[in-house]
């Protein structure tokens, strides 16, 4: 067989191969016809190829129109995107995080929902994935503050992707999800301040004490700038508690815990329950004369004290001994030295005979 006729056997092959494709798709131009060949496979070609662009259509349709049922009945805020990053889909969910109606919310740039702090970036985000929409990426989750259309704030945990683009066409769709850290956080916070708070009294505890005291003495050292330290502690509080219960014992601590936290010169000092019916000051930028007032103060209203609300007689009265140390230009090695150096000085006012206070020279 010549060449030609392995040509013709070829074409008519196609044409009707070409043909059922088109029969299938319900394409019903006759492509067998006597034509020249070449004419009639142009012609096949380009109505397949329209062909395929109306089934790519269906299919994309279909898709969105899938993805938009989906995403209403999710139990997460959902929205989708384009690649102008205008809103196409949301959820009431995600609507009601943005504080509008669906209805009022498309068409609008999510980007302007966002603080200033992270538009720069998601718009970046967005130009790097429309310069390669043919790879699927994602990014998050990542808290952002969003601002709602109603002027709130809220912080959410935001998830991008970006939708395939074989689903999608050729337009670059891109999917979020976010959850209202709202909740969360405020449980992180109380959480973080119950893990730093003496429950009986609610001043700080321990923990907090020995962070506050690293910070001020590393402040101090720095710039150069005293630090006062004073440790309180009760007279006698053993027999208080054998006389009178340790319910009493609690509400007494309690009343010298409220003394001693007003008694500060300043928010930057700190009042923290030290231990037992120990407490202790911390005094940033406070030279000795300033530490000797405070615990003076702390002094004469602990003394004013009355129990009366307690049920107990008028004459009950306590007492505390206060030690003081002060670091300046480096009269202390470190934090733990000058904790002793107070200590030091409230053992010498106990041993003066009580309701003292003693400055460590």
């Amino acid at each position: 067989m010549s060449s030609a006729s392995v040509k013709k056997v070829v074409v008519d092959t196609m044409n009707q191969d070409l043909a059922k494709r088109l029969e299938r798709m319900g394409i019903s131009q006759d492509i067998t016809c006597s034509q020249p060949p070449k004419d009639n496979l142009d012609r096949a070609k380009k109505q397949l190829d329209f062909a395929d662009e109306l089934i790519a259509g269906t299919v994309k349709n279909d898709f969105l129109n899938a993805l938009g049922t989906v995403i209403n009945y999710m139990s997460e805020a959902i929205f989708v995107v384009n690649g102008n990053g205008v809103f196409e889909m949301i959820n009431p969910l995600a609507a009601q995080l943005f504080g509008a109606p669906r209805e009022a919310l498309i068409g609008q740039q999510w980007c302007d929902f966002l603080g200033h702090q992270h538009k720069d970036e998601y718009l970046s985000l967005f130009v790097s994935w429309k310069k390669c929409h043919e790879l699927p990426s994602n990014h998050g989750p990542k808290e952002v503050v969003i601002h709602r259309a109603d002027s709130l704030l809220l912080d959410v945990d935001l998830s991008l992707s970006c939708l395939p683009a074989s689903q999608t066409g050729s337009e670059n769709l891109f999917i979020g999800v976010m959850h209202n850290l709202t909740t969360h956080k405020a449980e992180y916070h109380e959480l973080k301040r119950q893990a730093r708070t003496d429950r009986l009294t609610g001043l700080a505890n321990r923990h907090e004490f020995d962070e506050m005291l690293q910070t001020s003495w590393n402040d101090s050292i720095n710039g150069h700038q005293p630090l006062s330290l004073v440790i309180i502690d009760v007279d006698y509080f053993k027999l208080f508690n054998d006389r009178y219960g340790h319910v009493n014992g609690d509400r007494c601590l309690q009343k010298i815990a409220q003394v001693v936290e007003k008694a500060l010169p300043s928010r930057q000092c700190l009042a923290a329950r030290y231990g037992g019916e120990e407490f202790a000051l911390i005094l940033p930028n406070c030279n000795a004369r300033t530490a000797e007032l405070t615990a003076k103060r702390v002094q004469a209203a602990i003394n004013q004290l009355s129990f009366t609300d307690l049920g107990l007689h008028p004459s009950v009265r306590v007492s505390v001994s206060q030690g003081i140390a002060v670091e300046v230009l480096g009269q202390y090695r470190t934090p733990t030295a000058l904790v002793c150096a107070a200590d030091t000085a409230l053992y010498r006012a106990k041993s003066d005979g009580r309701n003292r206070i003693n400055l460590s020279l």
